[in-house]
């Protein structure tokens, strides 16, 4: 929860730079009174922004149903041209589908769980095979190989990087080559209107 009463319009942008936009959906932004600056807030991605007039129980039932909207998985994970859909259990690479199997959805659903960051081949086998040891077989680096193989055919090679430590990452593409500038200035953009 924030509370923004007092806050000017250029207080938000460094607030936006701290919040990743699948955590700024369970935020609640409570004391702006202008209108079209809540509207403002609900556009780049707050889960509710109230006036500083709420009662506390109305402030208390928005809360609770926030949290209870974190708990839920989201249909659909963009990361830039990469669609993940977990109803449909696919990726598209610019809306062209990947065709992937279920263990190949699986690997990079838990990859994008933890974007940008390693996940160890253990914590890949116990989430994705569900396995509490480490067998001796190379099973996720063959699914790994026609994991990157699928999506290099959609231009998207390079994504998943392996660690040296055998740990996999998947980086939104174009992070080392200024994605965090670019999505900075989307967001400046973005907020401008405020």
């Amino acid at each position: 929860m924030i509370d923004a009463c007092g806050m000017e319009t250029g207080q938000w942008l460094p607030v936006l730079e701290t919040l990743r936009p699948d955590v700024r959906r369970t935020v609640l932004v409570s004391g702006v009174s202008d209108p079209s600056e809540r509207t403002a807030l609900l556009h780049v991605g707050f889960g509710d922004v109230l006036a500083a007039t709420t009662d506390i129980d109305e402030l208390e039932a928005r809360a609770n149903r926030l949290a209870q909207f974190a708990q839920c998985l989201p249909r659909r994970r963009r990361i830039g041209r990469l669609t993940l859909d977990l109803l449909a259990r696919e990726a598209f690479g610019d809306g062209e589908p990947l065709n992937l199997n279920p263990r190949e959805f699986a690997l990079i659903w838990r990859l994008a769980d933890s974007l940008g960051e390693t996940v160890s081949k253990e914590s890949l086998i116990y989430d994705v095979w569900r396995m509490g040891f480490v067998p001796e077989t190379n099973s996720v680096a063959v699914h790994m190989s026609r994991l990157r193989r699928k999506l290099a055919f959609v231009g998207l090679s390079g994504i998943i990087e392996t660690s040296p430590n055998g740990g996999y990452r998947l980086n939104a593409p174009g992070t080392e080559t200024g994605f965090h500038e670019a999505r900075t200035s989307a967001r400046s953009a973005a907020f401008a209107g405020l």
